[in-house]
């Protein structure tokens, strides 16, 4: 009897046993253990309440990743209303597929499957529109074989306006400059005095020959309609105690006649901007202060006026706008000797804001 007891145990010990390990069979055979991608975000381009925003997600997918004709689902609260926009999807080895349910984002493998890092919308973005109240919002991970969650926050509002303001502003110098050194946009004289020394019937006397200054002006303004630069003279010719050498129109100055007046250079490096800085407009030479070429051996001027006129203006902002501005003179035979000529000219830069 008691090796019969004995015996009955060890058979009721054996079967237990071996319903365990059946149910351990059963369990590892019959049921796949879903596994948790890592650095899981959702990157939207707005986080603000109620407004539309674009969706970029990316993860690192575990080991085995989305296998060919698997999925994984990524589901948003319902507050975020319907999904559109099917995004491209990039994985790091392999290929899969993007699909869009009203808040679930479906992700397929499709060839060999998907393994690596995931990303989802990067050229293309899923969007969505924003839940109506800020919060931490919980997104949901799962299909074949993955599970997990991630969070995004949504907040009353996500941007900061930024003012600034900027003031009016033009400078100008006007200046004699030596003959033979460049008017350019680094020029920063005022005032002096152009000497043309002995006037002759057989020359044109001219600024930047014989060593004779010309004058530099520089204007630099944001001035959203632009600047001019007028010129006034204090007598409208040249004069002494003895006469007068008038101040005229000619195209050119000619030899043994009695002239004076002033042109904007012509050569390329006579107007301009300065060149470190080339932000604005170039300035235009104004008539009559534009005929034709003017340099030290051409001679086309214009009279000047006890009036302002305009002489050079740019159209808009400029940055340290230059233009060199040549003094001409003749004399005929019947011009009064005097060590006296002279004249003022007065320059003045006006924007228009």
């Amino acid at each position: 009897m008691y090796l019969k007891n004995i015996r009955k145990g060890f058979i009721v010990k054996l079967a237990t046993i071996s319903m365990i390990v059946t149910s351990i069979i059963f369990m590892n055979t019959g049921t796949a253990f879903a596994l948790v991608p890592t650095s899981m975000k959702d990157t939207l381009t707005r986080e603000k309440v109620s407004v539309a925003a674009s969706h970029v997600v990316s993860m690192t997918l575990p080991a085995g990743g989305i296998p060919a004709a698997a999925t994984m689902t990524v589901t948003y609260p319902g507050t975020f209303g319907t999904l559109t926009t099917t995004p491209d999807v990039i994985c790091g080895t392999g290929t899969a597929s993007a699909g869009l349910g009203t808040t679930v984002l479906t992700i397929t493998g499709t060839g060999s499957g998907c393994t690596g890092t995931l990303l989802v919308g990067s050229v293309t973005p899923f969007t969505s529109t924003n839940p109506g109240s800020a919060g931490s919002y919980l997104v949901t991970l799962g299909g074949t074989s993955i599970t997990g969650s991630f969070a995004v926050t949504i907040v009353t509002d996500d941007q900061v306006g930024v003012t600034a303001s900027v003031n009016p502003a033009i400078t100008f110098d006007v200046g004699a400059q030596a003959s033979g050194t460049g008017c350019d946009g680094t020029f920063s004289a005022d005032g002096g005095t152009v000497a043309l020394g002995t006037l002759s019937t057989s020359t044109v006397t001219s600024s930047d020959a014989s060593s004779i200054m010309h004058i530099c002006s520089r204007l630099t303004t944001n001035a959203g309609s632009g600047a001019v630069v007028t010129v006034k003279s204090l007598n409208g010719n040249l004069t002494s105690t003895a006469g007068t050498i008038p101040s005229n129109t000619a195209t050119p100055l000619a030899i043994n006649t009695a002239g004076y007046g002033l042109c904007v250079g012509s050569a390329g490096a006579d107007t301009g901007f300065d060149v470190t800085v080339p932000i604005g407009v170039l300035p235009t030479r104004v008539s009559p202060f534009n005929n034709a070429s003017c340099t030290a051996a051409a001679h086309n001027i214009g009279g000047v006026t006890t009036s302002a006129q305009g002489i050079w203006s740019v159209s808009a902002a400029s940055q340290s706008a230059f233009a060199r501005i040549y003094v001409k003179a003749g004399i005929s035979g019947t011009v009064p000797a005097s060590a006296s000529y002279s004249d003022t000219l007065t320059f003045v830069a006006t924007g228009t804001f």
